[in-house]
Order: structure tokens, then sequence, then C-alpha cells
């Protein structure tokens, strides 16, 4: 849930939940004081409700023993003597007592029967008529002191005596009832908000705080230097992105310290594998140079020799000094590039002349074949593209197990698929095409291909990588600084092209490159 979600969710936790449970809560504490008081009073439960008490507390006063107001209204119209039978009298008054109530009866002015002797010496003020009045002969009185209701019913006897029968209930305990219902509601109103609002803070924390915290201690992890410490964090809202997005960018930044400290340790292991390579010829150069000098090249056949074993010892120190001087190059990612159009054919026919003479001289043949036309021109640098595949031959002579090694030069055209044409055509003002479809990129294709010891599955992904050398154990005899296949993928990916390695162990290897024509042709003389 996202966080816009959470804070509606909160809204109707902190509001709409509340109200409805205070709502019920409010009409069960009623409802149950409402059948206390009806019980008490006769009330019939059809004809009050649950907020009559406090929405209409006149109706609420009206409906007290009003069951037994209508039965005596009806005896003293049906048969009114039965109000002068004293034992009658007894049992309704006993019954009316049970409810807080009693009866009083009054004939001619004087009083004939009192239910409560008790109560009714308290009554403030007793409404007694001395004439029968039609309109007055059905009231209802509140006595304040004694917190009493009296309704009043006035009627005739049968020997035309003025009665009046007079039905006082007490009501004393209704503000006690109302008092307990308001704490009960008053209490009941404070669990639900405590309730909701733990719950709604404990919800808060548990989605929102928790994963900040996570979050504020990854931050401080990092900030030391820590980053091998996961953020595990489930949530799909903004805060989960952002812990995800983070767990993301610690797992780069991880990659990145892991890299850079594999870089500055090939950097080490490299200048300590090329500082001790140039002590070799170093030395050598100066054991010679001082064999001439103190002359024991006496003879002019040994003064060649030494200085041409000085010669390629020299040759050898230059070679160390060019992998530093690529090495720094490789490091900033810059090459300068001066490309020029050259015919396909008449350049790589001089790189193949130009390395088979070397190549012989260590029992290597070349084979070259072009099925491209002999008018295709190539937009490349000369002397960086030499270099690839300067670097590519060199690597496949380096690892030659073979007493009779081979290598072939295959060039081909391939063009890559052309786009998908839309749905649609879409038109121009003047008629001519939005989108007019491109001439799919026309590539030639090098292949060069040994019968070498061949590469390992495992290592074929990580052979362009910056200093990797396939079985470093094995082939720390061979002169290199692994960097001769990443300056190869550094210079076609340069030139708009693409580079990978297919190969069999024990079979070969072949290597491929890829690089654009140049649209213009020119002609061979």
């Amino acid at each position: 849930m996202k966080i816009r979600g959470k804070l509606i969710t909160a809204f109707f936790i902190m509001t709409i939940i509340p109200i409805a449970l205070i709502f019920l809560c409010v009409t069960a504490i009623l409802n149950k004081e409402n059948s206390v008081l009806a019980d008490t009073y006769n009330i019939n439960e059809e004809t009050f409700h649950n907020y009559d008490i406090v929405i209409n507390p006149v109706s609420f006063f009206h409906h007290i023993a009003l069951a037994d107001y209508q039965a005596i209204t009806k005896l003293t119209e049906e048969s009114p003597d039965q109000f002068l039978d004293k034992q009658f009298l007894d049992k309704a008054n006993k019954s009316l007592l049970k409810r807080g109530a009693y009866i009083i009866i009054i004939k001619d002015s004087q009083f004939y029967y009192i239910g409560n002797k008790k109560k009714f010496e308290k009554l403030e003020d007793i409404p007694i008529q001395s004439s029968y009045d039609e309109p007055a002969s059905h009231l209802t009185y509140i006595d304040n002191k004694t917190s009493s209701i009296i309704k009043e019913i006035s009627f005739y006897f049968t020997d035309h005596a003025l009665g009046q029968a007079l039905l006082v209930v007490d009501f004393s305990n209704v503000p006690s009832r109302w008092f307990s219902a308001v704490k009960d509601i008053v209490l009941a109103i404070f669990l639900i908000l405590f309730s909701t609002g733990t719950l709604l803070v404990i919800w808060i924390y548990q989605s929102i705080l928790r994963p900040l915290d996570t979050l504020r201690l990854a931050t401080m992890q990092i900030g030391t230097g820590n980053l091998n410490e996961p953020i595990h964090v489930s949530s799909s809202d903004e805060i989960g992105k952002l812990c995800r997005d983070f767990e993301e960018m610690r797992i780069r930044l991880k990659s990145m310290v892991e890299e850079q400290i594999q870089s500055e340790e090939n950097i080490r292991e490299m200048i300590s594998n090329i500082s001790h390579d140039l002590k070799t010829p170093i030395t050598a150069i100066k054991g010679y140079a001082e064999g001439i000098l103190d002359g024991v090249a006496d003879t002019p056949e040994k003064q060649q020799k030494y200085l041409q074993t000085i010669y390629a010892k020299a040759n050898d120190v230059t070679y160390l000094i060019d992998e530093l001087s690529l090495f720094s190059k490789v490091e900033r990612n810059s090459f300068a590039y001066n490309f020029v159009s050259v015919n396909l054919e008449n350049y790589f026919t001089d790189c193949i002349e130009d390395v088979s003479l070397d190549l012989e001289s260590k029992n290597i043949t070349i084979d070259y074949y072009n099925t491209t036309d002999k008018n295709t021109c190539i937009l490349v640098d000369t002397e960086q593209l030499k270099r690839v595949l300067h670097n590519i031959i060199e690597n496949a002579v380096k690892y030659n197990d073979k007493p009779d090694g081979h290598i072939s030069v295959r060039i081909e055209e391939t063009k890559t698929k052309p786009a998908a044409p839309p749905l649609y055509r879409q038109l121009k003002e003047d008629g001519s095409d939005l989108f007019p479809q491109k001439k799919p990129d026309e590539f030639i294709q090098v292949q060069i291909e040994d019968n070498g010891p061949g590469i390992a599955a495992n290592d074929i992904p990580h052979i362009f990588d910056r200093f990797y050398r396939a079985d470093a154990s094995r082939n720390s005899s061979k002169r290199g600084s692994g960097l001769g296949l990443a300056i190869v993928r550094m210079i076609i990916s340069d030139h708009g092209g693409k580079v990978w390695a297919e190969s069999i162990e024990g079979v070969g290897t072949s290597f491929y490159f890829t690089l654009k024509k140049d649209r213009k042709e020119v002609t061979t003389n």
C-alpha cells in the first residue's frame, strides 16, 4: 500500500471507525439502561426508544408507569367503586411498590387511601380538586422535592362523590442511572480512542517508521564503510521502493569498491611484474655493455653478438614501456583516433604481410580469405586497428602449444536486421514519410582462428576484462599485462563494432569483430 493509501486508511481509523464504534457502544449502553428503566417503571419498550432519555425526556417521563396509569384510568371508567375496596387497593399498591410507585385515593377532597405514608409525608404539594373539571381530569405533576411524578385521574364514584386517583412514581434513581450511563459512555469513548490510536501508532511504526529506521541504520553502516549489511524491507510503498533503490545502490557501491580493490591489486601485480621483467633485460644490457667495455668481446663476431643481444633486450624494455603507456590510456579510457577511409583488401593484405614473416620464424602459418568486394572501404584508425590485429594474433602465438601452428583470417560482409516497419505509414505535408525506413547498417566481419589449446567455457565471458588472464598459474611464464584483449574491445567499440570469441578446448579459438563499411566506395589502383 502506498503512503497516500496509508494516510487515507489512517484517516478512517481515526475518524470513521471510532465514530462507528462509539455509536454502537452508546447505543448498547443506552439500550441496557432503557431495559432497566423499562422493567423498573413498567414502560412499553416498543414505544420507548434508546435515545428518548437524552433527546426527548418529556416522552420518557410520559411513558413512566404509563401502563399502570392506563389500567387505573380504565378502572375509573368501568368500576370506580373498586377504589373504595381497601383490600383491592392493598393488592394493587403492593404491585406498584415493586416498581417504585404507589397510589393515593381521594374522595370528596378527603384522603381515603395512601399507599406509602412515609413518602406521602415528604410530598411538597398534593393537587386536590374540589369540583370535577373535564379538561383537568387527567393531569401530570412533578414534585421536585421528592423527585416524584404525580399522575392524576379525576372521576365520579357511583354515589356521585368526586374521586381522585393519584399515581405517584418515584424517579429519584433515574439521574443516578443516567450518570452511570454517562460514565460508561465516557469510558467506552476513551477506550475506543485509546485502542484505535494505539493500533494506528503500531501500524504507522511498522509500515513507515521502522523502514525509515532501517534505512537510517543502513546509511550509518555505509557511512562507516560497511557495505555488507543488506536492507530487508518487504513493503511496497514509496519507502519500500526507496529502500530497494538504496539496496541496489549499496550493491553497486560494493561492486564498485570490489572492482576498485581488484583493479588496485591488478595494478600492483602488473607493476610488480613489469618491474621484475625490466630487471632482466636491463641487467643483460648492463652485463653485455660491460663485456664490450672490458674487452671481453675481443672479436668482431663477439661484438656483433653482444650488440644484437643488447638490441633485443632494449626492444623488450621498449615493449614493457609501451605496456605502461597503454595501461595509462586504458585507465583514462582515452585513445586518440584518426579515422580515415581505406580500402579493405589493400589494408588487410598489408597487415597480413607485416606479420607473416615473424610468424614463419616461429613455425606458424597464416591464411587470408576475403569474400567482400574488392572496392569495399572501411572508415578506421589504421594504427589502432593494426593494434587490434596484432594483439589478437600475438595472443594466439603466445599460447600456441603445437609444433605447427596455424592462423586463418577470414573477412566477409554482414548486415544488421532492419527495423520492423510501422503499422501505419505516416506522411509529412509534402507527402514524404515522416519516419523513413533506414537502410540496415552494413558491417565487415573479421574472423581470426587459431589451432591453439583453446579457452575454457567459464573463462570466455571474462577474457575481454582488464587484467584478466585465464589460468593465471599456467600463464605466469607468458609475457603480458592482461590488457591486450581489453584494448581490443575498447578500440572495436569506439569504431562502432563489437567483438566476441568462440573456443573449443584442445581444438582452437576464433575471435570475431565487426567494422562498419564506409558508404563511399573507392576503386583499387
